[in-house]
């Protein structure tokens, strides 16, 4: 949960970029307190599609032959906690610098890395299968950002691919 409140956060920030309008009306603060909270859904339903990407990926992937079931729910808290190099967005944030673009983009390799090894020790697979779940997670993240890019629902995704600016 406090990652996705990074990443609203982040997002959130580059919207009040974008709009820097000082007026002290209530009316304006509330509709940037809901921005923050549609940036949180946004950032929830890339996460949530990252997670269904790496599950069904594994689901169909996993051989036929074997007896044992993988336990997911041991996967799911394994993905969340690997997860905790997106808490290195607050620094990002804070420190904005000219490289904070590099920055983003070293930061989701990061957390891709945690996740690949998460998989790998949890399940015991081998790296094929583990960086193609990972793989399979990222691609319908992208989808999803580039979704909600067609539908002009999203500001600032951390997906580098669909993404037309830099800030």
């Amino acid at each position: 949960m406090f990652c996705l409140l990074c990443e609203a956060y982040l997002r959130w920030w580059q919207l009040q970029d974008s709009n820097q309008n000082t007026a002290p009306d209530d009316l304006i603060r509330y509709a940037k307190e809901w921005d923050f909270y549609r940036m949180f859904a946004i950032a929830s339903l890339e996460q949530t599609a990252f997670l269904i990407g790496i599950f069904s990926f594994l689901w169909v992937g996993r051989p036929m032959t074997e007896k044992k079931r993988p336990d997911f729910i041991l996967l799911l808290k394994a993905l969340l906690l690997s997860s905790y190099g997106k808490l290195l967005l607050i620094p990002a944030v804070i420190w904005e610098h000219d490289y904070t673009p590099l920055c983003l983009r070293l930061i989701k390799m990061f957390v891709l890395t945690s996740n690949f090894q998460a998989i790998r020790v949890t399940l015991n697979v081998n790296r094929k299968l583990s960086l193609l779940a990972v793989l399979s997670g990222f691609l319908l993240e992208n989808t999803m950002v580039y979704v909600l890019q067609r539908v002009e629902w999203d500001v600032g995704s951390d997906c580098a691919i669909y993404r037309s600016q830099d800030f």
